[in-house]
């Protein structure tokens, strides 16, 4: 079980490598236009399409390696003040149990989404909008894995 862990977990930190490929490339896409702009007075036209898609699969897949490496936004003001044996639980279910309540949203309204998003295209390079979507499911999927993990590495050790 934990071999294919250990293989599941080098898989998914894809996630993370995506996102951060999407980030440069947001930053390469707005650097051009930018020069083409004001340098050349000729803007490109396809640009905004290509950041609204880059933007959204690295918000969505920047989230789940979040998830994954536990840096995800958590308020510690009640677990503070906790005793310890009672603090476990309430992080275990604010950590784990939000997330996966929420991933679970996700992955539903996600998936609604979709049906939707397949006839409708980009005006410009008619991307269907399905490939913009698609990010929010397969975000949903990825963090209920790392849940679904941490729960399976906490009651094994």
């Amino acid at each position: 079980m934990q071999r294919i862990f250990t293989w599941l977990d080098r898989f998914m930190r894809l996630d993370e490598v995506i996102a951060t490929a999407a980030i440069f490339a947001l930053f390469l896409v707005a650097i051009s236009n930018i020069f083409m702009r004001y340098l050349f007075n000729s803007p490109l036209a396809w640009t905004e399409e290509i950041l609204q898609m880059l933007l959204v699969w690295a918000a969505f897949l920047g989230a789940s390696a979040l998830v994954r490496r536990r840096e995800h936004v958590f308020i510690s003001f009640v677990t503070d003040k906790l005793p310890p044996r009672l603090a476990h639980w309430n992080e275990q279910i604010f950590s784990v149990g939000i997330i996966l309540v929420s991933a679970a949203v996700m992955l539903y309204w996600g998936t609604q989404l979709l049906s939707f998003s397949a006839y409708r295209s980009t005006p410009m390079l008619q991307i269907p909008y399905y490939w913009i979507h698609v990010a929010i499911p397969v975000s949903a999927v990825i963090m209920i894995y790392h849940c679904v993990v941490r729960l399976v590495r906490q009651h094994s050790s």
